[in-house]
């Protein structure tokens, strides 16, 4: 998910660089003043996650979450907080949650060669074991970023919540104290507590970025400066997929023999190997199965993401080889992901999904299935460039064409933001 869509205004959680309308008020928001503080703040409820932010942030509803911009310079930064489901029926233990949040987290790295990691750890946040990162990392062509990131397991309601701040150095000089009245606000419903809060003590990944054995690259989503790319330009169309990609509602196979693994396309894989199978290629094919419980994947770039992991060519090609993936049902999964987060028009989901190493019949299949009304599609892409820059009409048309869009789709766009 490296690629930079046209225009640079597409990637995991889109490349847009502008500002949005005002937002709506959303009905369950309430507003009053923090008893802690003399800031004034927001409630905001996102399914069982409850947090607070100052009153003066500008709030955007995304697919799966909530965009905050604590400025009127969408560049200067954001927070972003989402939820993706994942099924956390074999999380069993600390160990196994830890597990979880390491994939991820290699998710948001990628192979960015501008990612700079501070520290990750787990902690305790929201009275459950969780996850926090700090990092830098390149936006696209906007630059170097501040990332500060917490993951919190809502084990009970299986939802894996992200929060996000995205800060240029200014912005989080001004608002280091507002962050922690942020974080400090998490709440999770009782259920969510007490089932995570029976995790102990936290650990310390450290500045260099080892958590042991439970190191992955790239879960699915490309890095963290794809992601922030959508979030700049005021979170349209956005949804929290871009986190680890849309993902598949299983999760992450944390043993190399752990009996039955439910597959991506929702059919069951025996993970009991055959006789001859090295245990390299056992555990390749076990890490393969993590990978598609947390995201979507083709079969050579799940081949390219275990080489990544340090194992050899032929250990990849056989992980990925008996995962039970089906890379249609990959494909489209991909796909919806990239239309939580961005919007494309047909032949530029194509482009997007073969980018990602899935064959034509793969990527076709993908976005006849998707379910997207190109002529909406069309109009998302028009309203982004339009936040991003002025256009004539019929400039905005060629740029949507330029986008794949068809005349009639790309005329509708034009209409649909007035001109």
């Amino acid at each position: 998910m490296k690629k930079v869509i046209a225009a640079a205004l597409a990637l995991v959680l889109c490349l847009q660089l502008a500002g949005c309308g005002t937002p709506q008020k959303e009905s369950g928001t309430k507003k009053e003043t923090s008893s802690s503080s003399a800031v004034k703040t927001t409630s905001v409820t996102l399914q069982a996650l409850t947090y607070r932010v100052p009153s003066t942030w500008r709030k955007v509803k995304a697919e799966s979450g909530y965009y905050h911009y604590p400025t009127d310079d969408n560049k200067a930064g954001f927070l972003f907080v989402s939820y993706n489901e994942i099924d956390f029926s074999s999380v069993s233990s600390t160990e196994d949650l830890h597990e979880v949040y390491s994939t991820f987290f290699k998710g948001v790295q990628g192979d960015s060669k501008d990612f700079k990691l501070g520290k990750k750890e787990f902690i305790k946040l929201a009275g459950i074991e969780a996850f926090k990162a700090s990092y830098s990392d390149r936006v696209d062509t906007y630059g170097m970023y501040n990332m500060e990131l917490y993951v919190l397991a809502d084990v009970p309601n299986n939802a894996l919540y992200y929060v996000t701040f995205t800060m240029r150095d200014k912005l989080q000089k001004e608002i280091g104290a507002q962050i922690d009245t942020v974080v400090g606000s998490l709440r999770l419903d009782k259920k969510a507590t007490e089932a995570g809060g029976s995790s102990s003590g936290s650990s310390t990944a450290g500045s260099d970025g080892q958590t042991g054995s439970t190191s992955s690259s790239a879960a699915g989503s490309g890095s963290a400066a794809g992601s922030a790319g959508g979030q700049i330009a005021g979170g349209q169309n956005a949804g929290g997929s871009g986190q680890a990609g849309a993902g598949t509602n299983t999760s992450p196979n944390t043993s190399s023999n752990s009996g039955t693994n439910t597959g991506p396309s929702g059919g069951e894989t025996q993970s009991s190997e055959p006789s001859g199978v090295t245990a390299g290629q056992a555990n390749a094919l076990s890490r393969a199965r993590a990978y598609l419980g947390v995201s979507a994947f083709s079969h050579d770039g799940l081949v390219r993401q275990l080489e990544y992991e340090q194992f050899s060519h032929e250990e990849a090609v056989y992980g990925a080889d008996n995962c039970g993936a089906d890379w249609n049902a990959q494909a489209l999964k991909k796909a919806g992901a990239y239309l939580n987060t961005s919007a494309f028009s047909y032949q530029g989901l194509i482009r997007q999904l073969e980018y990602e190493q899935f064959t034509g019949e793969q990527a076709a299949y993908g976005a006849n299935n998707c379910g997207a009304d190109w002529n909406e599609q069309a109009a998302k892409k028009a309203q982004t460039y339009m936040n991003f820059s002025s256009f004539s009409r019929q400039g905005l048309i060629d740029q949507l064409k330029y986008e794949g869009f068809t005349d009639e789709q790309a005329a509708y766009g034009a209409s649909a933001v007035g001109l």
